[in-house]
């Protein structure tokens, strides 16, 4: 990802931003079922296979600081928040995402299913997704 990253840099103009997006380390997607101003979480998602993933790229935004690529201009926390209308959309939302994806807890997915049974009439699923926004300028 070092490669990459001095490559796009080579692209900009003096003063250039590149804007890196990815997974928080921490927060997690969520599931909740959304009901008038009612929120009741279903399941915090797992994704065990991507941790590697995000300490390269962590590692690489910071190797590319720290030699002078680039000079960090911000970094921000961010929350992507989807609205699907029942329990099936879920599955297609999660195929969507590169792999490797996020998966339910062991029991979430019949949680979901029971708790949509139960849910009031006009009801969403909520799909939580955090993100870290870091702006990078090229010096």
């Amino acid at each position: 990802m070092v490669h990459a990253l001095r490559r796009a840099g080579g692209y900009l103009r003096r003063g250039g931003m590149l804007v890196s997006i990815r997974p928080h380390r921490t927060w997690r997607p969520s599931i909740a079922i959304v009901a008038g101003r009612s929120r009741v979480p279903v399941a915090t998602l797992l994704n065990t296979a991507f941790e590697v993933n995000l300490a390269a790229a962590e590692s690489a935004l910071e190797r590319v600081v720290d030699e002078g690529s680039f000079t960090l201009a911000g970094a921000q926390a961010a929350r992507y928040r989807i609205y699907l209308a029942r329990p099936s959309q879920v599955r297609t939302y999660l195929e969507l995402i590169n792999p490797p994806r996020p998966r339910f807890p062991r029991g979430g997915r019949a949680r979901l299913n029971a708790m949509w049974t139960s849910a009031p009439r006009g009801a969403r699923i909520e799909v939580t997704e955090s993100l870290i926004v870091n702006g990078l300028r090229r010096p």
